[in-house]
């Protein structure tokens, strides 16, 4: 049995049949020499002046939905945990608290994110914390986070401030911080670094977590100077840029066209839009059928961790089966062969991904799209698993749709100085977010 293949219920069978034998005297053929070792973290870096020494590689578990999943995850050493208080509107909080049962607590850090509006006060922080706290039934959090804030201003809300600043003397929590990865809607006021810029300059956030990986650097690499600065710790989010399914679309049309079966026209315009993007992109996409999963995913935590400011990459493990291949890669950078995937990446995949946090063609859309908004929704619903909520997420967003791109003239691509094939990429999105529920 392929050691990346053992789930939960799989190894209690191993488990049960070797005890078995054992007692009759009787091994199972070849079940030891089967056996490889389980992966370990191999490196653990200071979390900034928290002191804490964190995983290089964490755990963002919100997409899982059994528990032995993040205890099986944190089995290989990892010991950083994200979460936040609305994922599945507290259900994540609650399987955070049994996964971690029977882990030493100091071990652990663990980083829940909040929802703050401007209307709330101190006293409902507060409250939400201590809910935060009921629910994965732990008695502090080591990190209390505000969750994605549309402006400097917003970063210095003195109603959040104020409740840290109580929980902290109770006892309740340890750490502040802050995340960020662009405007929620359209009507973007600043761009991720100048937000969590200004929250390292404000000096009362001791952890900031933001968007960083090889094809969007320009941002992140202004917010890592920073805190390298500031001595603040840097935890990292949809470092992956490719980790989606855009390319499954383009195998899946390559198959019909190879078979002459009829190809729907929205997956047909995606294809030849995303091909029309690129001067190899027949060869690239059409012929070699895109470049190993395992490939994009050394890259782009091999690019990650090479920055010594990063204290930790954050995975959406989803499966037992992403365990090994993502830890495993703990303790690595850049080299040569990795360096080398990237330009290949870079320059032939670069088109697929629109950045996050960017924002920078909405202005243009006479539709008021909320592309940045859409995208990191679908990004949910093609990299991390999180079909349903990616759906939800998409529904309740107010202003227009894509629906009326098909026959737009495009002038989100016009403005995009990355070239990002982003009239595709929302219809894509629009095809998948608003997908009929089965009856």
């Amino acid at each position: 049995m392929n050691a990346s293949k053992v789930n939960r219920r799989n190894f209690l069978t191993i488990s049960t049949t070797a005890l078995a034998g054992a007692a009759a005297g009787i091994m199972p053929p070849g079940l030891y020499q089967q056996e490889t070792p389980k992966p370990k973290i191999k490196t653990y870096r200071s979390l900034g002046r928290t002191g804490f020494r964190v995983s290089d590689i964490g755990c963002g578990p919100a997409g899982m939905s059994d528990e032995g999943l993040l205890k099986a995850v944190l089995e290989t050493g990892v010991n950083i945990i994200d979460t936040a208080e609305f994922y599945g509107n507290g259900n994540n909080e609650r399987l955070v608290g049994k996964g971690i049962k029977g882990t030493k607590r100091d071990s652990l850090f663990i980083n829940t994110k909040l929802q703050i509006a401007e209307s709330h006060k101190s006293e409902d922080i507060v409250l939400k914390v201590r809910s935060c706290l009921g629910r994965m039934e732990i008695d502090y959090l080591d990190g209390m986070m505000l969750w994605n804030p549309g402006s400097s201003k917003q970063v210095k809300n003195e109603e959040f401030h104020k409740a840290f600043a109580q929980l902290k003397k109770e006892g309740r929590v340890k750490y502040c911080g802050v995340s960020c990865h662009g405007s929620e809607y359209s009507k973007p006021t600043e761009n991720m670094d100048q937000i969590i810029g200004s929250a390292i300059e404000d000096g009362r956030f001791d952890l900031v977590l933001f968007v960083y990986n090889y094809v969007q650097q320009e941002m992140g690499n202004n917010i890592l100077r920073a805190c390298a600065d500031k001595n603040v710790g840097a935890i990292l989010m949809k470092t992956n840029p490719f980790n989606g399914r855009y390319t499954d679309m383009i195998n899946k049309v390559n198959k019909m066209m190879e078979s002459n079966s009829p190809v729907p026209e929205n997956m047909k315009y995606m294809y030849e839009a995303t091909l029309q993007k690129q001067k190899a992109g027949e060869e690239f996409l059409g012929k070699s059928g895109l470049a190993d999963p395992s490939l994009r995913r050394e890259a782009a935590v091999g690019f990650a961790l090479d920055n010594p400011a990063v204290s930790s990459v954050l995975i959406t493990f989803s499966t037992f089966d992403e365990i090994e291949p993502y830890v495993s890669l703990s303790g690595t950078g850049l080299n040569r062969g990795i360096s080398e995937n990237i330009n290949t990446l870079r320059e032939n995949l670069n088109h697929l991904y629109c950045r996050h946090a960017c924002g920078i063609c909405e202005s243009q859309c006479p539709e008021k799209v909320p592309v940045n908004a859409i995208m990191r929704y679908h990004h949910y619903f093609l990299g991390q698993g999180r079909e349903k909520y990616a759906m939800q997420k998409y529904s309740e967003l107010p202003g227009a749709k894509p629906g009326n791109c098909t026959d737009c003239s495009g002038h989100c691509e016009a403005a995009c100085p990355y070239g990002v094939s982003i009239k595709a990429l929302l219809l894509a999105a629009c095809s998948d977010l608003e997908m009929k529920r089965e009856s």
